[in-house]
């Protein structure tokens, strides 16, 4: 898990006790394998969660990662458990002097100048493929990102809806200065990864989260925190009924097949 938390998906409350969507999800996974989970949020960058799950540093990793080819390359994805859409925030003043004549929706899609994306985060590759006349700057962190479009120092931040929409509802004042846009034909899934021959392990998250029935989105989970959290509490099933062709391999049984 990313090491810098990233509410509603996953934090450290007021009591300091790691919570959040993400977290909830993979509790109720890990319940119903019998296990505990613990937690390693050392990875610095969101490529770095790849890392340690190519690598199999960790069994699994969840910390609303985006499903990108380049990192398919190296991992296995579950299904997607929930499907944001790509972003901008943007200075209103900066796209003002771009647009000149041009209509506001014009001059977005021919923007110009400096976009900040956070660093070694699957934004980098989706900004450089949707805007071919900008210079991408990667920065430690979204507040930094925030914060760099609020100066002027780049004309607009990238990512995901959820966390674009989530700066105007937690700061309304920023939305004098700042101007949001959604491309509601760039997806950006955000999917479980594990290891890329862990294909049982895949089939048993996939079981897992299709039983669940959330059907997430950006603004569920911006204003439905608490009913979400419900779902995955009561919804959890007690016991993965598969088929008999499929059945649950436990840590404890798969030592026992490896000496076989």
């Amino acid at each position: 898990m990313y090491s810098r938390d990233t509410p509603p998906f996953y934090y450290r409350d007021e009591k300091g006790d790691l919570t959040g969507i993400d977290v909830h999800i993979i509790r109720g996974f890990a319940n119903l394998l019998g296990v505990d989970v613990e937690f390693d949020r050392s990875a610095a960058t969101f490529n770095a969660v790849i890392d340690k799950v190519a690598n199999r540093e960790v069994d699994l990793a969840i910390c609303k990662l985006s499903m990108t080819f380049s990192r398919a390359m190296r991992v296995r994805f579950t299904e997607p458990y929930i499907v944001l859409h790509q972003g901008l925030l943007i200075n209103r003043l900066k796209l003002a002097q771009q647009a000149g004549r041009k209509s506001k929706e014009e001059a977005i899609q021919n923007l110009k100048g400096k976009i900040g994306v956070i660093g070694k985060s699957s934004y980098v590759e989706y900004a450089k493929q949707r805007f071919k006349n900008t210079e991408i700057m990667q920065y430690p962190s979204w507040k930094a990102v925030v914060d760099g479009v609020l100066n002027g120092e780049v004309v607009a931040g990238y990512r995901d809806d959820a966390e674009i929409k989530k700066i105007i509802r937690d700061q309304p004042e920023t939305a004098l200065k700042l101007l949001t846009v959604v491309f509601k034909d760039a997806l950006d899934p955000k999917g479980i990864a594990v290891a890329w021959d862990s294909v049982h392990l895949q089939f048993l998250l996939d079981f897992y989260i299709e039983s669940l029935g959330l059907q997430l989105s950006a603004d569920k989970v911006l204003h439905e925190y608490d009913a979400i959290i419900s779902a995955i509490e009561t919804k959890s099933p007690k016991s993965l009924k598969l088929p008999n062709s499929m059945p649950i391999v436990r840590p404890s049984d798969m030592e026992a097949q490896d000496g076989e």
